[in-house]
């Protein structure tokens, strides 16, 4: 008595006969002659029979994702000169430690707690302060003034951030910064932190903003090279906005830290 083999059973062994590199070449003939076809039947048709049949080339390869790096240039600092924004800080989101100055354009640690107004939305643990305005849209350049500070961290911060309490830095609690550790280690406060490679000592630093790219590029400026990029920000179509970030670094007071961050208003040569 012959017994029948189940479909199923005749599937399988068809598989472990046939090299996956054959099934993929059938797949592929299989796509040149749907192409051929599409001159033939309604184009719905033969979409409708490709979605059906999965129907990829098997030979096309993938780039891996990885993230880009905008090579600076003095082309592009140029360029930049267009892209300038005004930007002021914000002495109410400022840790009582920190003295905005009367113009709101530097920001000094004065090592001590000060008596400051109560408000909803200073920092309270750490030694940050964010800037009165945030941007939502379009291409924003900034430059800080790091001076010879041994210590300093800068970038943006999401607006909804929270303020009170021992808060990490990291971009998935709405951070994408860098900073100078002890004058001594660069770092982009990734997760995990990333050691940046930087000749030499910034004295400045330019921030690019690129909402419509969704990246924040750092550069030092008097050398005209990059120092990092964060190749995705996040989301910002639901009214989000990136607000400049400044912090005088998360040690104590130093007696080689007397100099405050600056913002830097218009362009120099230097």
């Amino acid at each position: 008595m012959v017994q029948k083999l189940k479909p199923s059973v005749i599937s399988d062994g068809l598989r472990s006969m046939l090299s996956t590199r054959f099934i993929s070449s059938v797949r592929f003939i299989m796509k040149l002659i749907s192409d051929g076809l599409r001159s033939m039947l309604p184009t719905r048709f033969i979409s409708s029979v490709i979605d059906a049949l999965k129907i990829t080339n098997p030979w096309t390869t993938y780039p891996p994702r990885t993230e880009h790096v905008h090579q600076f240039s003095p082309s592009d600092y140029d360029q930049l000169k267009f892209e300038l924004v005004d930007v002021t800080l914000n002495p109410d989101t400022a840790h009582p430690r920190l003295e905005v100055s009367e113009d709101g354009k530097s920001v000094k640690d004065t090592g001590e707690i000060r008596q400051v107004p109560s408000k909803e939305e200073r920092f309270d643990s750490n030694i940050f302060v964010l800037a009165k305005e945030g941007y939502a849209s379009g291409k924003n350049y900034w430059e800080v003034d790091v001076g010879k500070r041994r210590n300093w961290i800068l970038g943006v911060a999401s607006e909804s951030v929270a303020r009170k309490g021992t808060l990490t830095l990291s971009p998935k609690n709405g951070f994408w910064v860098i900073g100078l550790t002890d004058g001594q280690e660069y770092w982009a406060h990734t997760d995990p932190w990333t050691r940046l490679t930087v000749g030499g000592r910034p004295q400045k630093i330019g921030i690019f903003l690129d909402i419509s790219a969704n990246k924040l590029s750092f550069y030092n400026v008097n050398k005209k090279k990059d120092l990092h990029t964060f190749a995705t920000i996040g989301d910002s179509r639901q009214g989000r906005k990136f607000v400049p970030f400044f912090s005088t670094g998360s040690g104590g007071v130093s007696v080689h830290d007397t100099e405050p961050l600056k913002i830097v208003q218009g362009f120099d040569d230097d």
